[in-house]
């Protein structure tokens, strides 16, 4: 999706939610710090991504006229016009990248799933007895209300479950998410070390993000870099003796918190129906292919 949002209009995602936001406001504007609340964002990160955009006029800051100590971003004319443009490219990756490899039944699955994961195991009500919502008032053009209720759900559950995971890692074994699967695909590479593009390419990262993940590792001593010795011009990772022992407790304590927050909201046959779901959703963007796409 980024990389579709970015070769038609030169912004990520994250940009196109700040747009919209500002977009569906009541005057076009919101107060900064809602924004990176909105996002899961610092404020120096919103800052800097508001910057970006306003060198392209899409937004301005100015103080808020409501609190004089606080600055509101404003959505321009030129902003304006962007973000009705890349809702039409978003919708189209939409339908082309989850709903394209799903049959009718299938997008129906992942959105009732995907919706338990963000009740969690301990919503009111028996599992089927809770009231599935009505599709959302999203602007997904060309996407039918069974659509919208899916990527909604999907993008949901995503923003519930992985920040729970991270904190739960963070608290028990002072480990982020992003640190224990990366070491943990490293370990599994052959040798306990694996190229850095090949990492990248493993989790969709561009070469720039790579090195700095990679470079956080090192200096937790989670892993070391160094010359691949069958081809000198390609960097490895390897996880050293303290990156594996550190590993061991943060996977037992990973396991049990996806059982717990991703399996325990559904029935077993409930997470085989939406495993298939997301493998197949996940076969076609690996291979580059839109085979399935047309197919509902």
């Amino acid at each position: 999706m980024n990389r579709l949002i970015h070769d038609d209009h030169q912004l990520s995602v994250i940009d196109l939610r700040v747009l919209d936001i500002l977009h569906k406001s009541v005057d076009g504007s919101a107060r900064m710090g809602d924004l990176a609340e909105a996002l899961a964002a610092s404020r120096r990160q919103m800052t800097k991504r508001i910057d970006r955009l306003g060198e392209r006029d899409l937004v301005r800051r100015a103080p808020d006229p409501q609190d004089r100590r606080g600055v509101v971003a404003i959505l321009t004319d030129d902003g304006r016009s962007i973000v009705e443009q890349a809702r039409i490219s978003y919708g189209r990756g939409v339908a082309r990248y989850l709903l394209g490899p799903l049959s009718t039944r299938q997008v129906e699955t992942v959105a009732e799933n995907c919706w338990r994961i963000s009740q969690g195991p301990s919503a009111p009500g028996a599992p089927g007895e809770q009231v599935f919502p009505e599709a959302p008032a999203c602007y997904l053009p060309g996407i039918d209300d069974a659509g919208k209720r899916c990527w909604h759900q999907f993008l949901e559950s995503s923003q519930v479950l992985f920040p729970a995971i991270n904190d739960r890692l963070v608290a028990a074994q002072q480990l982020t998410l992003t640190e224990v699967v990366l070491v943990d695909r490293i370990a599994k590479s052959p040798g306990g070390s694996a190229p850095l593009s090949v990492v990248g390419e493993a989790f969709a990262l561009q070469p720039s993000r790579v090195t700095q993940l990679v470079t956080r590792l090192e200096t937790r001593n989670l892993v070391r870099r160094g010359p691949d010795p069958g081809d000198r011009r390609r960097v490895v990772a390897t996880v050293t003796a303290h990156g594996r022992a550190r590993l061991s407790p943060a996977l037992v304590v990973y396991a049990r918190e996806i059982r717990r927050s991703y399996l325990d909201p559904m029935t077993h046959q409930q997470a085989i129906a939406l495993g298939d779901a997301c493998r197949r959703i996940s076969v076609a963007l690996k291979t580059g292919t839109d085979r399935f796409a047309g197919m509902r």
